[in-house]
């Protein structure tokens, strides 16, 4: 498998202990990066940096994960975003993010996409999420759709995650249209509960029936649940969840990774996601997004 993931690797603060934070690299793009690069599959991921040593760490960080940094632009005039993680007692997260310098919102300005175009027609799919597309300004999520329709014409799947975070938009009607509107060229969608919830869609099955007729798509509704929407169909799965968890951060990311991954090599969907829920589960046992290297043990995720 080929895939080439885009949008934003930021500066990662999640808490050690009360008074101390560690410092790490990730976004949701990212993490699914990482984790599909642990999985075997030849990776490369696509954003813009700044000129500074944090940069450079990053770059360093990603490539220690096997990922092709190549088509990494850097921005001297910007700098990488930063977010840091509050943890609830039952795991869950808040995130507090400071990125109004971030160079990934400027990528696709400064880039030739005709020659970014060349390079990822060599991959086999795109993957990308609303927090992709919530941090372009009109101007570069143009030129990405552009790009995308251009990608898609020349083979490549395109797999988009919704990753709703009301936050990071202008408004909640600009965050329907842009993720509507993205998701209908895609071939393959996830979607949680809170996804639609923050977007104010109630009736999920008549969302995804009336845009998604001949899509998969992935809805993820809580508790271990998941509905599969396929050939026109849908299918119910329940999976074993543990209410008790360390840090919920990345757990969709991993999931989404894993999924992907299998499910490239084999079509049993129920396969593939018992093996996608393990990992999920197994990053929230753990603090941030992304596992150490000792405790991924590839047997465990991969078909």
């Amino acid at each position: 498998m080929r895939i080439c993931s885009i949008g934003e690797c930021m500066i990662e603060l999640s808490p050690e202990n009360k008074n101390k934070y560690v410092l790490g690299y990730a976004g949701d793009t990212a993490n699914t990066a990482i984790y599909l690069a642990r999985l075997g599959a030849s990776t490369s991921y696509i954003t813009s940096i700044g000129n500074d040593i944090f940069s450079e760490s990053m770059i360093k960080s990603l490539q220690n994960e096997g990922i092709n940094t190549s088509n990494i632009h850097v921005n001297n005039q910007k700098s990488l975003g930063l977010y840091l993680i509050d943890n609830k007692i039952n795991g869950e997260r808040n995130f507090f993010y400071w990125r109004k310098n971030s160079a990934a919102k400027t990528f696709f300005e400064n880039i030739d996409i005709n020659l970014l175009l060349k390079k990822i027609i060599k991959y086999d799919a795109i993957y990308f999420t609303g927090i992709t597309l919530s941090i372009y300004d009109s101007k570069n999520i143009n030129i990405f759709y552009k790009l995308l329709i251009l990608a898609k014409a020349n083979g490549v799947k395109l797999y988009f995650d919704f990753n709703i975070r009301l936050n990071n938009w202008k408004s909640k009607e600009i965050a329907n249209k842009l993720v509507l509107k993205f998701s209908k060229i895609s071939n393959t969608i996830f979607i949680t509960k809170e996804d639609l919830k923050n977007l104010g869609i109630r009736a999920y099955k008549n969302f995804i029936v009336s845009n998604y007729k001949n899509k998969l798509v992935i809805f993820r509704s809580g508790n271990g649940k998941i509905i599969i929407y396929n050939n026109k169909k849908f299918n119910y799965y329940n999976l074993i969840f543990k209410k008790v968890v360390k840090d919920t951060t990345g757990c969709g990311d991993a999931f989404n990774a894993c999924f992907l991954f299998n499910y490239y090599k084999d079509n049993n969907i129920k396969k593939c996601l018992n093996i996608a829920h393990k990992l999920g589960k197994d990053v929230a046992k753990t603090q941030g997004a992304i596992i150490k290297k000792e405790i991924f043990k590839l047997k465990n995720y991969a078909i």
